[in-house]
């Protein structure tokens, strides 16, 4: 509460939430409307309060499943368990742009303690936890509440605070919290569990390895268990969420995951260029995906992590194990992140960043200045770009 309660971080909180939600309203955001363009979770949260699992009706422009003359929503529930609250006070209208915007800002303020923590440079800390989040996709995501930027968005959310959590408790019983943020991370995104090999190491810092597993895994194991429970009762297998049963898996025949993928990917994320419109006169980006050190390069700080000397050798081992694990995972995805503005996918790596980029750099180096000052101007255009001068959709994840 001291931290929270000094003057210099309660004019960081009030500037950068008032700047970000009139950065909302200038790029004509429906920031306090219900966004119905993909409101899989507030439809589902109505279910559950009517005792269903399925929704009632097959909306066309959602992405839904049939299974066994059943509709369901295809996506992990943590975003449905913040919706659902909500739903008793604002019905079907929850305002889901401003709900996501403002877990994305407490995201921000709680990468700015994880920065503290690490780097003990306030000034530091400050200048990256802004970097991090409106030099990268995070900004353009957040404008919209639609079921993937809120996957997303939630995820970062938890997983920082899991970071958090697990740098900062002085209780054995604060693993459990770390554990508990952890796996409504992963019912965000399934892939955060391969963050667990670097909490664990976080609480064997401080205890013994036996009570880190013992503490960790009893915060793990009510998502874990509802996950699995969830999964089962609606599609038969603990490890199935719908994307399995989308009709485009049947119309195209496509594999969710595979090798056969990991090349395009790798070029849609790192090799993929911006380009000038002559007849748009913009900078224009493939809706497939754009090089991450053209869109944010602020995020690539953090693999200096990787280099830097003074780091003990273990921890970069289990810090490899973490994000190549996820890096690795999403490559073999089978669409790279649909339409967007960027490398979506780049967002599920900076919970992990923020902590390496926090051991690495310990005082503001003047070169840093002018790489996050152009992360988040491009980033301000990407959303200009995707909401307000769209190019058009693509008709698939690996078109021309």
């Amino acid at each position: 509460m001291k931290q929270i309660l000094r003057g210099d971080f309660l004019i960081f909180s009030a500037v950068t939430l008032v700047v970000w939600i009139a950065f909302a309203f200038l790029m004509r955001m429906p920031l306090l409307r219900h966004n119905i363009l993909a409101d899989q979770h507030t439809r589902q949260s109505l279910a559950w309060r009517e005792g269903r699992m399925h929704l009632e009706e097959n909306v066309g422009w959602l992405e839904l499943v049939e299974y066994k003359d059943k509709i369901y929503i295809s996506f992990p529930p943590t975003p449905t368990l913040i919706a659902f609250p909500l739903t008793f006070i604002f019905g079907y209208n929850t305002p889901n742009t401003l709900t996501l915007l403002i877990f994305t800002w407490l995201a921000m303020l709680f990468s700015f303690f994880i920065f503290e923590k690490l780097t003990q440079n306030r000034l530091l800390s400050f200048f990256m936890a802004l970097s991090f989040f409106w030099g990268s996709q995070i900004l353009y995501l957040s404008m919209s509440g639609t079921v993937h930027n809120q996957g997303q968005l939630y995820g970062v959310f938890f997983a920082i605070s899991a970071l958090l959590v697990a740098l900062n408790t002085k209780k054995i019983w604060g693993l459990i919290i770390s554990g508990l943020m952890l796996g409504l991370a992963v019912g965000c995104r399934p892939f955060y569990l391969f963050m667990l090999p670097l909490l664990l190491y976080l609480g064997i810092q401080k205890y013994s390895l036996r009570k880190t597993l013992l503490f960790t895994v009893i915060g793990l194991a009510p998502m874990g268990i509802f996950l699995a429970w969830y999964n089962l009762a609606r599609f038969g297998s603990i490890f199935e969420f719908g994307h399995n049963y989308l009709p485009l898996h049947a119309r195209y025949k496509w594999v969710q995951f595979g090798f056969q993928y990991l090349v395009t990917n790798l070029k849609r994320g790192f090799i993929t260029l911006p380009f000038w419109d002559r007849r748009n006169h913009l900078l224009n980006f493939s809706g497939y995906g754009t090089a991450i050190w053209i869109v944010a390069p602020i995020l690539l700080l953090g693999f200096y992590f990787f280099f830097k000397k003074d780091i003990p050798f273990i921890e970069k081992i289990v810090g490899a194990l973490s994000i190549f694990s996820i890096w690795f995972m999403l490559c073999l995805h089978f669409s790279n992140g649909w339409y967007q503005f960027g490398y979506r996918f780049s967002i599920d790596l900076i919970p992990l960043l923020i902590y390496f980029c926090g051991r690495s750099f310990k005082k503001i180096h003047l070169w840093l200045i002018p790489l996050a000052a152009y992360s988040i101007i491009i980033n301000i255009y990407g959303v200009y770009w995707k909401y307000i001068t769209p190019i058009g959709v693509p008709s698939g994840p690996f078109g021309s």
